[in-house]
């Protein structure tokens, strides 16, 4: 009996571990599919667009002045904790395309793997690094 009991619980946690995993993927999936919709949105649109991490929500938030713009919150797994939170405040598409480069950096509290994502400066890419 204690040995299922013992194995159960191993079981549980990777349960657990796997859903958090896939909340973590799929995430990172909104984050790319919403980063190149607002790219592509700024060079149609004569509008600027706001990214901001929003830490007490556990949230990203996409807004502009434009009336048109659907702002876009994309919540944010328990299990991502933000590395420098100032890198992802008030991130801003410019019609123009121009984005300041940086590096937005998560890491997971699962098992400390490292999510870096570097924005190129001239049209606002996004690149991977894994």
């Amino acid at each position: 009996m204690f040995i299922v009991g013992v194995v159960s619980l191993f079981a549980l946690q990777h349960i657990r571990d796997y859903r958090a995993r896939q909340a973590e993927r799929l995430f990172f999936e909104q984050f790319e599919a919403s980063w190149h919709a607002t790219r592509e949105y700024v060079a149609v649109e004569p509008h600027n667009v706001h990214l901001s991490w929003d830490q007490t929500n556990h949230t990203l938030h996409y807004t502009s002045a434009d009336p048109q713009y659907q702002s876009m919150d994309i919540p944010i797994p328990e299990t991502l904790m933000c590395v420098d939170p100032e890198t992802w405040f008030r991130i801003q598409f410019n019609h123009d395309s121009a984005a300041r480069p940086r590096s937005l950096i998560c890491r997971s509290k699962i098992d400390g793997h490292r999510y870096e994502y570097r924005v190129q400066m001239m049209w606002g890419m996004l690149h991977v690094k894994k």
